[in-house]
């Protein structure tokens, strides 16, 4: 008996606040559940973290690699050989992506004409139907698309189209971190902007009078 009212007892202190319940479901006088602030932190790397890809590619994937060997040795200065010995350890490696320049690949269809030497007769291809349905390729539309679709959700839809479009899987923090450095280097050209137009509309103003 004293288990059953244990039980009854609990289920009847059970609200939102100690459980999974849901507001809605809380009992009648049930204190209201307390609102957890919301971080200040946003999302993705933090200030001083260091940019980074979110996982090293395999080195089929790398282009080219840049050795970085030490030529002394720290503890006698004397001449390390440019090649790995048997006891030397795997170098550690950071990897650092790229666009090479780019060009749109351009196939321009051409219907031409011919004349019959027989008969005189001009026949004139023409471009098929399914062709001139598309002025756009499938990966220039797949890359138009994804821009369009998800870049208002701004960090994430950059690394989407990284990693959707280039198969380059970039961090979220380093994506924050080049906003910082584009939004830096961007500032001297708002700051002019904004100041000519003031002197702009001052000037305007005093035409005015």
């Amino acid at each position: 008996m004293k288990r059953r009212l244990a039980a009854v007892e609990a289920k009847l202190n059970t609200n939102s606040g100690n459980s999974s319940t849901p507001p809605s479901a809380n009992p009648l006088g049930a204190k209201p559940a307390v609102a957890k602030k919301k971080s200040k932190r946003k999302r993705g790397g933090q200030p001083g973290h260091p940019p980074h890809l979110k996982r090293l590619l395999p080195p089929e994937r790398v282009t080219r690699t840049e050795p970085i060997v030490p030529a002394a040795c720290e503890g006698c200065g004397a001449a390390l050989s440019s090649k790995a010995g048997p006891g030397d350890p795997e170098p550690q490696r950071f990897q650092v992506v790229e666009l090479p320049p780019i060009v749109v690949d351009v196939t321009e269809y051409q219907a031409h004409g011919r004349t019959c030497r027989g008969c005189g007769h001009l026949t004139q291809a023409t471009i098929p139907a399914e062709v001139r349905a598309h002025s756009v390729g499938p990966r220039l539309t797949a890359t138009l698309r994804i821009s369009a679709d998800v870049t208002a959700s701004a960090s994430g839809g950059v690394e989407e189209i990284a990693e959707s479009v280039f198969a380059a899987p970039i961090a979220l923090g380093t994506v924050a971190n080049l906003e910082q450095e584009v939004s830096a280097a961007l500032e001297p050209s708002h700051r002019e902007a904004l100041e000519a137009v003031r002197r702009a509309e001052v000037k305007y103003a005093g035409g005015k009078r």
